[in-house]
């Protein structure tokens, strides 16, 4: 009853020995491959190393300890070196010198069959395993995963610190590319600093570079709130107002207008007041606050209206009068009108000089707005010129009213023999002078990008992205793009992104891709 009993057992160590040798041969990469986690990995190899290695019945009942996945983690070692480095392995069992690049290690074997750096530590009070180091390839997915793995463990440090932890056990080739590549995948770090798309900067649009009538086409911001007094005397009650700045595309002209709250029916009015005096516009750009989303709606065809029919006929009658068309910039893209943008940059900062802590009446502010259009309008609009002879330079007042409006009155020349079409052809002269000092010294300035002159990065339809929001970063939206929209010359700097709330359209300089490997 014994023999039987034996040959079992000798067909049953056998069938062991044969299921490890498989493993191991065969089926650790498709192990490292499988699963990310390797503290997952080691349980597995432990267990499998437990299983060849006992002569009853597998424990498996029983926890892994910390020796039994130090073993496994010696094991996955020893596989990976045997892998990468099987002719250098060679070599140093026979005692011959390794590969050229792996020279200035001083490389050696220890008694388990481990590849360890020899170098200059030996007589180092530190423990052995910092002394010689483990060798490691920088592409192979062990090394990843033990990357990954003391990245987490060590609560996400920076690349310099992860790679001082690692050289303690570890000496990975390429240990500073390597490390950083595997920190650029890393999601949690990622969202902490994410890296956002930088778009090729695009040709100026039209309107911006060519010769229009002044105001034709106007972008428009606001700016404030401003503190004014309601009426004079120390007890007077405060209320805010507002900036309302218009800004000519094509000569960089200002006009200031003073509102006393956000409503579209407020803008309107400063909207009638401008094209009085400025004359008529065909364009308006702006980006899409509310009061000019409502003040677009009034002023944009019938079939745009989402109000009743009543208000509709009557609004359309008004756009029959002014004929405006109105261009929305996307959302949250304030770079988009980066005209308007620093126009209010200025007006705002010589208010701020001029008043400080001082609270106007609404005329007393009007006042300083005239004042201070006046001084923006007299600003070059590019260098000065070499000429010598050429004392002035060219400023957006010169296409409103022939000369700066902070010069000094000219000399009364009516009392001159001049008939009128002489009066018409130097009026003409100088807006035909002004023009080509427009074309030959301001056009050329806006030739050269000062930033985004390369493309850094791209986006593609169903990236995962992050939509950077005026919110703590750890709390930023998560969104997949379904829709690019790309601009004359095919690159895309404005996509549609779906969310949990909805579609929202941004810019490219707020969406920023996830990692992936």
């Amino acid at each position: 009853m014994n023999q039987p009993t034996d040959l079992t057992a000798q067909q049953y160590e056998s069938r062991k020995a044969t299921v490890l040798h498989v493993l191991i041969n065969s089926s650790i990469n498709d192990l490292l491959e499988r699963y990310s986690s390797l503290d997952k990995i080691l349980r597995i190899i432990a267990y499998v190393l437990r299983f060849g290695t006992t002569r009853a019945a597998p424990l498996l009942s029983t926890a892994i300890g910390a020796d039994e996945l130090a073993h496994a983690l010696t094991a996955l070692i020893y596989f990976t070196q045997r892998t990468a480095y099987s002719d250098d392995i060679d070599k140093l069992s026979k005692r011959v010198r390794p590969s050229k690049d792996l020279r200035s290690l001083d490389l050696f074997l220890d008694p388990s069959g481990i590849v360890r750096v020899g170098g200059r530590l030996t007589n180092a009070n530190i423990p052995y395993a910092h002394k010689h180091p483990a060798l490691l390839p920088s592409s192979h997915v062990l090394t990843k995963l033990i990357i990954d793995h003391h990245h987490i463990r060590l609560k996400h440090p920076g690349a310099h610190t992860l790679q001082s932890h690692l050289q303690q056990e570890y000496w990975i080739q390429s240990a500073r590319r390597t490390i950083r590549s595997r920190l650029r995948l890393c999601i949690s770090c990622f969202k902490t600093r994410p890296r956002i798309i930088e778009p090729k900067m695009a040709a100026l649009p039209k309107y911006r570079v060519q010769q229009i009538k002044p105001f034709s086409i106007t972008g428009v911001d606001y700016a404030g709130p401003v503190l004014i007094k309601r009426s004079h005397g120390r007890s007077s009650a405060s209320m805010s107002a507002y900036i309302c700045l218009f800004v000519c595309t094509a000569t960089k002209a200002l006009h200031l207008e003073l509102s006393s709250d956000l409503s579209t029916e407020t803008f309107l009015l400063a909207f009638t007041r401008f094209v009085a005096r400025r004359g008529p516009v065909r364009e308006m750009h702006s980006d899409c606050g509310t009061n000019f989303v409502g003040a677009s709606r009034i002023l944009t065809p019938l079939k745009t209206f989402l109000h009743s029919s009543s208000f509709q006929d009557r609004a359309h009658q008004q756009l029959a009068k002014t004929g405006v068309k109105w261009f929305f910039n996307p959302p949250s893209s304030p770079h988009f009108g980066g005209l308007w943008e620093a126009g209010v940059k200025s007006a705002k900062a010589l208010i701020l000089r001029s008043v400080g802590t001082h609270r106007l009446t609404s005329e007393e502010l009007m006042t300083l707005l005239a004042q201070v259009e006046a001084t923006l309008n007299s600003r070059p609009l590019g260098a000065l010129s070499n000429d010598p002879s050429d004392l002035s330079a060219l400023t957006p007042s010169h296409f409103l009213t022939l000369e700066p409006s902070a010069n000094l009155p000219e000399p009364n020349i009516d009392s001159l023999p001049l008939s009128k079409m002489q009066r018409w052809r130097l009026i003409t002269d100088l807006h035909r002078h002004f023009w080509a000092r427009w074309k030959n010294e301001y056009l050329s300035s806006l030739q050269h990008r000062r930033k985004w002159s390369d493309n850094q990065g791209k986006l593609a339809l169903d990236d995962l992205v992050l939509i950077k929001e005026p919110t703590a970063p750890l709390h930023w939206h998560l969104g997949r793009i379904v829709k690019l929209h790309p601009g004359s010359d095919g690159v895309s700097r404005v996509a549609t992104v779906r969310t949990a709330t909805g579609l929202l359209t941004r810019p490219a300089v707020k969406l920023c891709p996830l990692p992936s490997p």
